[in-house]
């Protein structure tokens, strides 16, 4: 199992489809959105702010590549963030569920 963390603009209808098609794809077992982050960054030498989502993606590892090829294909940001998480302790009932091929 892997915990993928990202961010997304806060752009609903973009977020939505975004979302839906990785469960309904069976890419993702799981997403949970956390609304109304502010960000401070710097992009190309200025400081920037906007609000965003975090993105908390439960997956099976086997999926990893595939979720890869689908950020960098349909994520809004240029260098989307991608900070992978593999959890060593996990319940197991819950751990089977993300892992079952469908």
């Amino acid at each position: 199992m892997l915990i993928l963390i990202s961010t997304f603009p806060n752009d609903g209808r973009k977020l939505k489809n975004f979302i839906l098609w990785l469960i309904k794809s069976w890419m993702a077992k799981c997403v949970n959105r956390i609304n109304y982050v502010k960000s401070y960054y710097m992009w190309e030498w200025k400081l920037k702010n906007e609000q965003e989502k975090i993105l908390l993606i439960k997956l099976p590892a086997w999926n990893k590549e595939k979720i890869i090829w689908y950020f960098k294909k349909n994520h809004p940001h240029q260098t989307p963030e991608m900070l992978w998480i593999k959890p060593d302790d996990v319940n197991e009932e819950y751990l089977k569920r993300i892992d079952a091929p469908l």
